[in-house]
């Protein structure tokens, strides 16, 4: 405990004794994907989304940034594009914009920065660091699907007889690089990841409803939309009652990788 508590202090002084801080302001541009239900590798970008977004960066140190980001981005995915079979069959599909605003401390590996006018002349600093991020946001989506020449909002049809919210937390966290030209431009690349507590991002997740049940509760729409096969297969029946629909048991996850551009202000004592 005792060796614990003086690495943890030893951290906290290294990030803190490079005494410089300074602000930015930026744009964000890049590409957003899915893992959930109508995705079947552990890990892909298939069916990539643009991404755009504004942030301001607070840096207390050399070591240590405080984040704030608004990004705006859409995701989707179908299941005619998966490798496994019963998701074809299945033929669900979905696209989902969403809005994300969040707070994120980024903790640079090297000291950043030479070029502040109050750094250290005992101690080197550069000008390409490698990070990592990790925070909290809030996010807004709403799942659609596209029907008869139309897109049509998801939630309302209750497609498994469930009321979710389409507002919801995140864990966002990530890896990246960012480097330095000039002393007014600040140029990085991150690969983010978005730990959601939902398993609605796509409108799947348990099992297959009775259809007069849905019919009855939200339209016949709602049992028309729970399954899709007999429109790529007239011959398909429907699934049995209650048989998985999905995997509840994974939560469904977003992806973005972003190259931002932002103008930085010293602050002198």
């Amino acid at each position: 405990m005792k060796k614990s508590f003086i690495t943890v202090a030893c951290t906290l002084f290294a990030l803190f004794s490079f005494g410089q801080s300074s602000s930015e302001y930026g744009l964000s541009m890049g590409f957003s994907g899915y893992l959930g239900d109508l995705q079947s590798p552990n890990y892909t970008y298939q069916d990539p989304g643009f991404l755009t977004g504004f942030f301001a960066r607070y840096n207390l140190t050399s070591g240590l940034s405080g984040k704030a980001f608004l990004n705006f981005t859409r995701i989707h995915a179908s299941d005619i594009n998966s490798s496994d079979q019963g998701h074809i069959d299945r033929n669900l599909s979905f696209r989902s914009n969403i809005t994300e605003f969040g707070c994120i401390g980024e903790f640079n590996v090297l000291p950043f920065d030479p070029f502040h006018p109050e750094n250290k002349k005992y101690r080197r600093y550069f000008q390409c660091t490698p990070f990592f991020t990790f925070g909290l946001n809030v996010f807004h989506f709403n799942p659609q699907t596209y029907y008869n020449g139309q897109w049509l909002r998801l939630n309302p049809l209750r497609t498994e007889g469930q009321n979710y919210n389409l507002t919801q937390l995140a864990i966002p966290f990530g890896m990246g690089i960012k480097f330095q030209p000039t002393p007014r431009i600040v140029c990085s690349f991150e690969l983010g990841f978005r730990k959601t507590f939902t398993d609605y991002l796509d409108d799947v997740s348990t099992r297959y409803i009775d259809p007069s049940i849905l019919t009855a509760q939200n339209g016949a729409l709602s049992a028309e939309l729970s399954f899709r096969g007999d429109e790529i297969n007239t011959s398909a029946s429907l699934p049995e009652i209650n048989s998985p629909r999905g995997n509840p048991d994974n939560k469904d996850w977003y992806l973005i990788n972003t190259f931002s551009v932002s103008y930085k202000f010293y602050h002198t004592k």
